[in-house]
């Protein structure tokens, strides 16, 4: 296997799956990738990020409900396919995963993954000996405002999750542009 020009930490990469982009110092890069531990709890939800930050949410997100707005996004910017049914997981709307290359790090590479619980999305990154603080603060913050550079640019798509307790589906997706969730 030829030798990396970046420093794979805090998880394991197993290959690409999309377009890299590069925001200020950090290139995100879809990626399905292994967080070390057994057990992830969510960081960083994006309208409590946008909050503490002082952005104001676009109207387009939905507040709480941002997964498919969020989703939506990563399609366009990454060239990524929508989250299959069953890989984003029950009481999820998507899953994806990438490695963030940290340029003025020495390319020190995090992996981490992007998903929600019931619409809410935030972060995940490894829980056995995660990633410091810094680090973590660093790729959330690049991340989100990558995001939110073109919020209006979405891709339309549609898919549905299982919601277990009222045993009833909800479709979400993009239409013509608009964000949704619905109880089908």
């Amino acid at each position: 296997m030829p030798q990396l020009p970046f420093d794979i930490r805090h998880g394991e990469f197993v290959d690409v799956i999309g377009t890299p982009i590069r925001h200020n110092d950090i290139t995100f890069v879809p990626a399905h990738v292994k967080l070390y531990g057994t057990s992830f709890s969510p960081v960083f939800p994006l309208i409590d990020w946008c909050k503490s930050n002082g952005i104001s949410v676009p109207v387009i997100i939905h507040g709480d409900e941002n997964a498919p707005w969020v989703l939506g996004r990563l399609m366009a910017l990454f060239n990524t396919d929508n989250t299959p049914e069953d890989e984003h997981g029950e009481k999820s709307c998507l899953y994806a995963s990438f490695l963030a290359v940290l340029h003025d790090d020495d390319n020190i590479t995090i992996p981490f993954d992007c998903s929600d619980y019931y619409g809410r999305t935030s972060l995940y990154f490894s829980s056995e000996n995660p990633p410091s603080d810094e680090h973590q603060a660093r790729i959330t913050d690049a991340y989100y405002k990558l995001l939110l550079d073109d919020a209006n640019n979405l891709v339309d798509y549609k898919n549905r999750m299982f919601h277990s307790m009222s045993g009833e589906w909800v479709a979400f997706g993009v239409c013509h542009g608009e964000p949704y969730m619905d109880v089908e």
